[in-house]
């Protein structure tokens, strides 16, 4: 059976003994940890077992390394969870958790929550949590985070004023339910750390996106296509794409939690069969993707456009009176707002000047299923009228795509509102459905052909999703290498996980600021940041004019059917990816020869924006109209060199790693004339020669611990001189910092007491034997005996919130042979010994594992009801 671990079946039973003639257990061995991970002292687990220690005041303050990654737990008040057992699982109370760490300006702090699962808490209310950051001498306080919306976490990097030291950081919560916690702690450049969970985008069951190998597949017949995927229908999504449907799809989301699992996992059984073929390059769900707006607000905020003078948009337009004349912005959104909206309706009257649409062809993508143009007599699925249908709704995403529109091109009319670009054409290409949806095949074949329309310059993607789509990559690609700039938004979780398709590597992703240039609460951060923009922030008056920081822009209302032209200030990456795309009109109409390989050099460079306050929240920083229209018309591009990533990090155990040099502009042929390391002898070697570079060819670093103090950390720079034939000979060096941050002692690594798990294979997974370990010189061991001969899953992990499940979100967990991919466990006669796991609290990432993973909440625990004649915890004497 491939994949699977299985024990020999030599010997016979019983008869094998370990080296000091003891006989040997069943199944044994090691669980590793991540380095630098720590667990709270006073987890709801330990206060049960009455083990726990204690860290609520300065005086009892858990200490942690720079960089770390902590599990914990707190509640405001206690109660009793509703597990539908006759088991008692209880949540105690605890409202404040202390840590003493070394930070310094640049430092990352993030905190990520996890509630109960559904229905296991009577009342669930949303926690109010905070982050108190204290002078560890004085106890007096330093800074403050707070976040009382839903479960979006807290993410912090610790300004430039900020003086290196010793503090103590309180994790606290004033009200609400119980909850897990992963802190963070990162240095300045630390890549995407907040992987907590595993992402689980919605697509639509039943439907695939594919794209064919040309060479073995040449059929494209649709019917054929079809026919060849077990499919019922196949359409073209442009290049070698093809969208599949077996029957008539539906969102994940619409159906019941006992409908979808079965019906999940049939369409992802049937992607995996697809992604087995040989004439299929990669074939993945078709994801969803929505607006990424935080709720308008209706008062009409045409007269306070705070944003244009934040970005000196007025100084631009003395520079640039042509006002984006000519060039052609797409917006692939809802629509836009029209009084009727069957073809032939008056369009928002602050945009109707500047819209373009094509006749004869498809400018509404949308499919059936998540369609409502039937609401006005249009049929359903794809058409050429690009109204937004609205949806009766009194707040909704409808009309997402004319306050885009606005923000992007508003006409100068003195009416209303002005857009950054007022003379510049509007292209709606509707791509949203219901609610602000759309999906990947409809995205896919909107920017497939938008790719060959010479109408259009630039595409903004006021959306994103978590799904890491192939096919939406090369459709972005093709519209790239057709003269087109993407924007995208950064999206809205304050998280560093990657959103799609704003992390793509060609797309311009950007993040919000408020009225202040400050990144807004919601705003994303890492690499689906290249800079920012104003997106507002309902929560703040940063810019104190007493109105919250929101974004006005044009809107409309269809309350009883009647559609009526208004405005609205909303706040949302969305509302900040527009500014750019405004901008880039602005460019282009004082320099036609502009594209966007010259927008990213002149990005790279820091020639469209401000100085940055660090580059982890704002990129390159926030985009700078009148500095962007300057360096256009100046038409000159600095040749530039660039590292991805941007800087590495090695922690003592991984010690080569892989970095790619990036030209500005692309076909730049750079040089390189000297490598050197500054400060850092322990980097043993960097295979970079005085030649050519070659973008696809990878460099490799590695470096040599011997003789380090494993408590300390190291920085240094590798510095990379470089020409280019034609240039000025003096190009700034490039420099990628290198940070060794050792795990700390092995003594010290802690990720919690962990239940070992042998489960069923069945889709019951029932835990078949259990054990408890604790953590002993940075490991866990574990041993079974007396195990019954058969196919097992072998897993562990935290029960940190006493809920009688472990590997929750949030919570520690292993699984054989790696995370996220669990295979089978044969146990036969003779023992199967020293069998590795690696525990952590971070999760893989949907690129890593191929496929998302859907449904997953953790393995439960034995429990009193389940093994009554047995031990339920090693450790335990009630629940």
């Amino acid at each position: 059976m491939a994949g699977t671990l299985v024990s020999g079946c030599g010997g016979g039973g019983g008869g094998s003994s370990s080296s000091d003639g003891e006989p040997m257990p069943d199944l044994s061995g090691v669980i590793s940890m991540e380095s630098r991970t720590r667990v709270d002292v006073d987890t709801a687990d330990d206060i049960r077992l009455g083990v726990n220690g204690t860290n609520d005041s300065a005086s009892t303050a858990q200490v942690l390394p720079n960089t770390a990654v902590v599990g914990g737990y707190l509640s405001f008040s206690s109660g009793r969870y509703q597990t539908g057992t006759s088991d008692v699982f209880e949540y105690p109370a605890d409202r404040v958790d202390t840590y003493a760490a070394s930070l310094s300006e640049g430092d990352r702090i993030s905190l990520q929550i996890f509630g109960a699962p559904e229905g296991f808490l009577l009342s669930a209310v949303a926690p109010q949590r905070q982050i108190t950051v204290r002078d560890a001498d004085t106890n007096d306080e330093v800074l403050t985070f707070t976040q009382s919306t839903g479960s979006l976490p807290i993410s912090e990097v610790l300004p430039g004023t900020f003086e290196e030291g010793n503090y103590l950081i309180e994790v606290s919560t004033s009200g609400g339910s119980p909850f897990r916690y992963v802190l963070t702690l990162a240095g300045e450049g630390a890549q995407s750390m907040m992987s907590t969970r595993y992402a689980e985008p919605d697509f639509l069951l039943d439907e695939a996106v594919v794209t064919l190998r040309p060479a073995l597949m040449s059929a494209k017949d649709a019917g054929a296509v079809a026919q060849a995927m077990s499919a019922n229908n196949a359409r073209p999504l442009g290049g070698n794409s093809w969208h599949l449907r077996r029957s008539t799809a539906q969102p994940l989301s619409a159906l019941s939690a006992q409908a979808s699992k079965q019906a999940r996992d049939d369409t992802v059984a049937w992607i995996r069969e697809l992604q087995q073929r040989p004439d299929i390059a990669y074939a993945e769900p078709n994801y969803l993707y929505n607006a990424q707006v935080v709720q308008p607000d209706n008062d009409p905020l045409y007269s306070r456009q705070w944003n244009y003078p934040l970005i000196n948009l007025p100084l631009a337009w003395q520079v640039a009176p042509e006002a984006g004349v000519g060039v052609g912005i797409a917006i692939l959104d809802t629509g836009l707002f029209r009084n009727t909206p069957a073809a032939g309706g008056a369009w928002h009257p602050d945009l109707a000047a500047n819209v373009v649409t094509l006749p004869g062809q498809i400018m509404d993508y949308v499919s059936a299923e998540l369609d409502i143009d039937n609401r006005f007599g249009d049929p359903l699925g794809r058409d050429t009228n690009p109204a937004d249908p609205g949806d009766g709704k009194a707040q909704s995403s409808n009309f997402h795509g004319t306050h885009v529109a606005g923000i992007a091109g508003a006409v100068d009319n003195t009416r209303g509102v002005i857009g950054v670009a007022p003379e510049a054409n509007i292209l709606p290409v509707r791509v949203l459905g219901e609610d602000g949806v759309g999906n990947s095949a409809d995205l896919v074949a909107a920017i497939n052909w938008a790719a060959m329309r010479s109408e259009i310059d630039v595409i903004n993607l006021s959306l994103g999703g978590l799904g890491p789509s192939q096919s939406l990559q090369d459709a972005i690609d093709r519209a790239v290498a057709g003269g087109k700039l993407v924007v995208a938004a950064a999206g809205n979780q304050a998280t560093d996980e990657p959103t799609f398709p704003a992390a793509f590597a060609n797309v311009v992703g950007v993040g919000a600021v408020d009225g202040a240039g400050v990144r807004s609460s919601y705003s994303n951060v890492g690499e689906s940041v290249n800079l920012v923009a104003p997106g507002g922030d309902a929560s703040r008056d940063a810019n104190q004019d007493n109105v919250a920081d929101l974004i006005g822009s044009t809107w409309g209302s269809d309350d009883g059917g009647e559609f009526v032209a208004s405005y609205a200030g909303l706040q949302g990456t969305s509302m900040a990816a527009p500014h750019v795309s405004g901008v880039y009109a602005l460019m282009k109409s004082v320099q036609p020869a502009m594209t966007p390989d010259m927008f990213f050099t002149l990005m790279v460079g820091g020639q469209l924006t401000s100085s940055p306050p660090n580059r982890t929240e704002y990129g390159v920083g926030m985009i700078d109209a009148l500095k962007a229209v300057d360096a256009a018309q100046d038409g000159q591009t600095s040749t530039i060199l660039a590292a991805t990533p941007s800087g590495l990090q090695f922690n003592g155990v991984v010690n080569r790693q892989d970095f790619s040099l990036v030209t500005y502009p692309s076909d730049a042929e750079i040089t390189v004339t000297d490598v050197r390391v500054n400060d850092a002898p322990w980097i043993a070697s960097v295979n970079l020669a005085n030649d050519l570079v070659d973008s696809d060819e990878p460099v490799t670093v590695s470096v040599d611990t011997t003789g380090l103090d494993p408590t300390e950390s190291y920085r240094g720079d590798i510095v990379i001189e470089y020409s280019s034939s034609g240039t000025d000979p003096t190009l700034s060096p490039l420099t990628i910092p290198v940070t060794l941050q050792f795990g700390g002692s092995s003594e010290d690594l802690n990720a919690g007491r962990h239940y070992v798990l042998l489960v069923s294979t069945d889709d019951d997974r029932d835990t078949m034997a259990q054990s408890v370990v604790e953590a002993s010189d940075g490991q866990y061991r574990y041993a079974f005996d007396d195990v019954p001969p058969g196919e097992y899953f072998l897993v562990a992990g935290t029960d940190m919130d006493n809920n009688g499940l472990i590997c929750e979100n949030g919570e520690a967990c292993a699984e054989y042979p790696v995370n996220g991919l669990p295979e089978k466990i044969v146990i036969g006669e003779s023992p199967l010994a020293d069998v590795t796991l690696s525990t952590s609290f971070r999760r893989p990432t949907i690129t890593s594992m191929g496929m998302p993973r859907y449904g997953f909440e953790g393995y439960r625990l034995k429990s009193e009801e389940t093994a009554p004649d047995e031990p339920v915890r090693a450790v335990e004497t009630n629940r």
